[in-house]
């Protein structure tokens, strides 16, 4: 059956993140607790250090960080051509095993405020960052996707049986450096046509947007999206999703399994609770972890499965 291999030390799994870091991010994107509005990078930002962080413990053991996943981060818009966009010490490196994202966080002190007994009470958190906030330039998405494709290939040589990697792309807006739509799906299916003996990578998309139109999440049909020739776009851009992300999502969302046919990954026109949302199961709810008998089998600690239900 195909996405069912289990996620071990020697069989690991990986996640690209591409981020869209063109000068459009510097809009606004909500508001803080304090009320103040926030820019879509920094939103985004906060997002990915947090699901970083939530990967991170999620392999953490009694002797430290175990290599159950390979992490890139690949930022387009700071400048007109896309590159991997790690920081301090992981700077110029492309996937990286989950160990070394531990090892090399910035870990800061952050003020956050939380309501106590009617009473908003502010304290000091502890969190760990490993992107900066980035609104610079232009949209190099296709040049993204095609750096994407490449990694990718280098990866699925390196480990040709693993769970197929999985792509989250974060946009506010269409890519710049294509001619056409047609373009930008091309190179986005090169992307998902690469495959593991598991199956095929999987692409999630998701478009940011303070627009006052409903956010679309997770699809069944095009006939779910708005009349936006974008939204159509990313549909087809995006992947269809395993079964087990199907009820999962079905779930989640409350809808009826039996009357979903299918879900495509992507959102349309998020919020940043949808966007966090994404996230979370895309990340979360991915993996098939090691049962007690292949730890047997393997001599390995197998991924709690609580860690995915949570």
């Amino acid at each position: 059956m195909a996405y069912s291999q289990e996620i071990c030390r020697d069989y690991p799994g990986a996640f690209l993140f591409l981020v869209d870091q063109s000068r459009s991010m510097n809009k606004p994107f909500g508001i803080d607790t304090a009320g103040k509005p926030v820019e879509r990078a920094t939103v985004v930002a906060d997002a990915l250090n947090s699901t970083l962080e939530e990967l991170v413990n999620r392999c953490m053991r009694d002797e430290g960080v175990s290599n159950y996943f390979e992490i890139g981060i690949i930022g387009y818009g700071q400048t007109n051509r896309p590159a991997f966009c790690w920081e301090g010490n992981l700077k110029g490196q492309a996937m990286v095993p989950i160990a070394d994202v531990a090892h090399n966080a910035r870990v800061q002190e952050q003020q956050i405020q939380t309501m106590v007994r009617d009473q908003m009470v502010e304290e000091t958190v502890t969190v760990s960052r490993w992107l900066d906030p980035v609104a610079a330039e232009s949209t190099p998405m296709n040049a993204a996707l095609r750096l994407a494709q490449a990694t990718l290939e280098d990866w699925i040589f390196r480990h040709p049986k693993s769970f197929p990697p999985i792509v989250i792309n974060i946009t506010d807006g269409m890519a710049n450096d294509v001619s056409t739509e047609e373009e930008l799906l091309v190179t986005a299916r090169k992307v998902t046509n690469l495959k593991t003996t598991d199956g095929n990578v999987l692409m999630i998309n998701c478009h940011i947007s303070d627009s006052s139109q409903s956010s679309v999440i997770f699809p069944w049909s095009p006939l779910e999206l708005p009349d936006d020739t974008y939204a159509k776009l990313l549909f087809e851009m995006s992947s269809e999703m395993p079964d087990r992300y199907r009820s999962i999502i079905c779930e989640i969302f409350d809808r009826d399994l039996s009357n979903t046919p299918s879900i495509r990954g992507m959102a349309f026109n998020a919020d940043a609770m949808a966007l966090v949302k994404l996230l979370d199961i895309g990340t979360r709810q991915a993996f098939v972890f090691p049962t007690q008998q292949t730890q047997a089998n393997m001599g390995q600690q197998p991924v709690p499965l609580q860690a995915v239900a949570q």
